[in-house]
């Protein structure tokens, strides 16, 4: 009670004082502290690492030096120190480009720059040289081909492969088909990680084989790969551009990544301190396209069939260095009619008198009621009922009804779909140690 007293007694001073864009801060921030209560029993794979050691141009370890690590994008600062052996660490970094400063009464100022991939450790090692710190050095940190320190194998997806490389259907899991030891599992077209089943029917509990899916640490893992909500076969449930990166990991490989095969970790995008943004719009459509070559060859006509995608994404500061926000919209318009096509049912006025001699003993030349009448009821119409009499009225208006629906259903039908997705996410900075973030 003494919390929800306070939190209301600041939105009502906010109400009187605040400025509206800072009442919509503190909105925010209230709902963003609200979810973050959920994300205590999460996957905690949703961070990169940094770290190295400090040496002097002899080789000898440096202790005590001031190590800052700063996210470009959000100005986010994280400071730590050189242990007696030299080494420093910042264990849970967002994926991101960090500048990195390491300073020392005596040395030079050293500057580096980093990228934190996600599930990754990026080593920097920092050599100091003496001098004054006005003069500075610039080094740059690269992840490490080979990663002494894990066992596991895993391949990043960046940002710039997700944006330049083109993807039909806009899932980006389908960029997993271009890491090592992964297949597409025979005829249903799912992923097979470390040689296990990928597609629904492989008698696994998650019916996905052994393999994994988190998306910001929360367990996404579900019945098909590329249809993540299962049987409904919606195509995505992130959009493309809401994915700043993923993770493919190969069994085996730390405990902290859960059970599994194959682990598929994504990190969506967050805002930063300036505003960015982009937009879409795709158009594949069957008119600019040949006919299949076995409709033509059976007199087919060319089937309709047009997929409009389009989309925008936009991010930016709502408190400069406190609290970013990110959204991203996507919406696949799709028209694709179904032909039915069976002309053993198929009825014309030319062959209807013996289509009905054929199928219910009906003589030719008699005529069918109109298909109003109701619908069939079990044991009016025996077989002994027919044989003597197939021109019973009761017996033609249940084969009205019959012919009526088989009419109805063949040819083509339409066949739409409209699928929306929006995936919104907010970033908070609560102290110089902490940092969550809701999506």
């Amino acid at each position: 009670m003494r919390v929800n007293f306070k939190l209301e007694a600041l939105l009502r001073f906010g109400a009187r004082k605040l400025p509206l864009a800072c009442r919509f801060a503190l909105s925010s921030v209230s709902i963003l502290l609200a979810n973050c209560v959920l994300l205590t029993g999460q996957n905690v794979i949703l961070t990169g690492a940094l770290s190295g050691r400090i040496t002097d141009r002899s080789g000898a370890v440096v202790p005590r030096v001031s190590v800052v690590a700063t996210n470009l994008g959000t100005g986010v600062k994280f400071s730590t120190a050189s242990n007696h052996a030299g080494l420093y660490r910042f264990p849970s970094l967002m994926p991101g480009t960090y500048s990195i400063a390491a300073s020392l009464s005596g040395f030079r100022d050293v500057q580096a720059l980093a990228l934190i991939l996600v599930g990754n450790t990026t080593l920097q090692d920092i050599r100091l040289q003496v001098g004054t710190g006005r003069d500075a050095i610039t080094v740059s940190g690269v992840a490490p081909l080979l990663r002494p320190a894990e066992s596991s194998a895993s391949t990043i997806m960046e940002r710039s492969f997700i944006d330049e490389l083109p993807l039909n259907g806009r899932r980006y899991t389908d960029f997993t088909a271009l890491t090592p030891n992964t297949s597409y599992d025979g005829d249903t077209g799912t992923i097979s990680i470390a040689g296990q089943q990928g597609a629904e029917d492989s008698g696994y509990a998650n019916g996905n084989g052994s393999n994994a899916f988190t998306v910001d640490g929360s367990n996404a893992t579900n019945n098909y790969f590329a249809d993540i909500l299962g049987r409904y076969r919606i195509p995505y449930l992130y959009g493309e551009s809401a994915i700043e990166e993923f993770q493919v990991s190969v069994s085996p490989y730390s405990a902290v990544y859960g059970g599994g095969a194959g682990f598929v970790n994504a990190v969506t995008r967050s805002g930063s301190n300036t505003f960015h943004g982009s937009a879409f719009y795709y158009n594949r459509n069957s008119a600019t396209g040949a006919n299949d070559a076995i409709d033509k060859a059976s007199g087919f006509p060319k089937p309709v069939d047009t997929l409009q995608q389009f989309g925008a994404g936009v991010g930016g500061p709502i408190l400069r260095n406190r609290l970013w926000f990110f959204v991203d919209f996507e919406q696949q318009l799709r028209n694709n009619p179904i032909p039915v096509i069976n002309s053993a049912l198929a009825t014309t006025p030319a062959n209807l008198p013996s289509f009905l001699t054929a199928n219910f003993g009906i003589p030719a030349g008699t005529a069918l009621p109109p298909p109003n009448g109701p619908l069939p009821v079990p044991g009016a119409d025996t077989t002994a009922d027919v044989l003597r009499n197939p021109t019973d009225p009761v017996y033609l208006q249940q084969v009205s009804n019959v012919v009526n629906a088989l009419n109805s259903n063949l040819g083509t039908k339409g066949r739409k779909r409209n699928d929306i997705v929006i995936t919104p996410r907010l970033d908070y900075r609560a102290s110089s140690r902490d940092v969550c973030f809701s999506a």
